[in-house]
């Protein structure tokens, strides 16, 4: 395994390498200077002879081939001169453009232990400026017995972090990378929190290979399937959506009885399949196009069951509106419980704050039996 993720340590640096951004300058010095070192090395002789009578002779030394040594020699130098000029313009301008740029890092530190390996340590080479740590950690907040208020709370700052951070750096100077590991509500409202900050580039943890990674993937043309739409009738619904495994659907009509039921699943969901930027935006808008056309059906309060990826997490908190879009909870899944969606994050809204929202036992579970 340490072999494996050397070898893939080498390849994303070859990567890098390969798509740096070009100095033409640095360009001309390298070529003009080859030319230069070959021109400058000292005459050559070659000389081809056949029998008495026959007989050839290039020198560099003298005659018109060393005029057109000269003359070479000349426009390499002249090349390379211009070369460095460049080169040194280059560098003035990049060093301006990182003084005054800013790269924010929102990394969300919660159920991974990441300190090792920090977001900020894995931002893109091609996003340029100083780059400022946004960290919200809120391990505490989640260990042992889960104060969720508290964890949200900590998450409704980010904003304000976000913006101390930047301080008065225009927009067009910053770039904001985000990326986290927590409960899923929680992932959902950091990207309803996160998406007044303009436009931010999403990263996601490999639990696999254990570091953070661009989603650079092609897009493998995996959209969601929408059922149940046709059947809603009613001010609530409850929305699952199947992005990295299927929803407990069992769970979902234990702990939502009577309600109707649609659902966004993706063909054969799997985690640790969901590295495409373009994908996760198709999936983000087939989510928004679900949202509108809810509202549109006269739809008040959506109950969100969503099983996805970090990143896509974020990307669907993202695109919701609370001001067009009915009135959302996100909900935590816990196996073997009962209800098997015991609480959930209601999004704030123009009038509401966020919430944490304990959900009420079902009618016919053993807890809500009298002694």
């Amino acid at each position: 395994m340490e072999f494996l993720n050397w070898l893939m340590g080498i390849g994303t640096q070859l990567v890098t390498w390969w798509v740096r951004p070009r100095n033409i300058g640095l360009g001309m010095m390298r070529w003009c200077g080859m030319v230069l070192v070959a021109a400058l090395s000292g005459g050559l002789l070659v000389q081809l002879q056949a029998g008495a009578e026959y007989r050839f002779m290039f020198s560099t030394a003298e005659g018109t081939p060393a005029v057109i040594l000269y003359a070479v020699s000349a426009v390499a130098l002249l090349g390379f001169i211009v070369g460095a000029v460049l080169a040194g313009h280059a560098h003035v301008q990049d060093a301006k453009v990182t003084q005054v740029s800013r790269v924010l890092v929102a990394e969300l530190r919660g159920l991974v232990d990441t300190s090792d390996r920090p977001l900020t340590k894995a931002v893109p080479p091609t996003l340029r400026g100083r780059i400022e740590d946004c960290l919200v950690d809120v391990r505490a907040q989640l260990s042992g017995a889960p104060d969720v208020p508290a964890a949200l709370e900590e998450l409704g700052a980010l904003a304000k972090q976000v913006r101390r951070a930047r301080g008065d750096t225009a927009r067009e100077h910053v770039s904001v990378v985000a990326g986290g590991v927590l409960q899923v509500p929680l992932l959902f409202y950091a990207g309803v929190v996160l998406d007044d900050e303009g436009k931010v580039r999403l990263m996601d943890w490999d639990r696999v290979e254990g570091r953070w990674k661009q989603l650079d993937q092609p897009d493998d043309g995996s959209r969601f399937r929408i059922s149940g739409l046709q059947d809603v009738a009613g001010p609530e619904v409850v929305l699952a959506v199947s992005a990295s495994y299927l929803a407990d659907l069992a769970g979902i009509a234990q702990t939502f009885p009577g309600l109707p039921l649609v659902h966004l699943a993706r063909p054969n969901p799997k985690p640790n399949t969901l590295w495409s930027e373009e994908g996760q935006a198709a999936l983000a808008s087939q989510f928004l196009d679900t949202l509108a056309d809810l509202h549109n059906r006269g739809v008040q309060t959506v109950h969100l069951v969503l099983v996805a990826s970090s990143s896509l997490a974020l990307r669907l908190g993202m695109v919701y509106d609370s001001k067009n879009h009915p009135r959302l909870r996100c909900y935590e899944w816990k196996r073997d419980q009962l209800p098997a969606y015991p609480w959930s994050v209601q999004m704030p809204t123009a009038v509401l704050p966020v919430a944490y929202v304990s959900t009420p036992a079902p009618a016919h579970s053993p807890a809500s039996v009298p002694a």
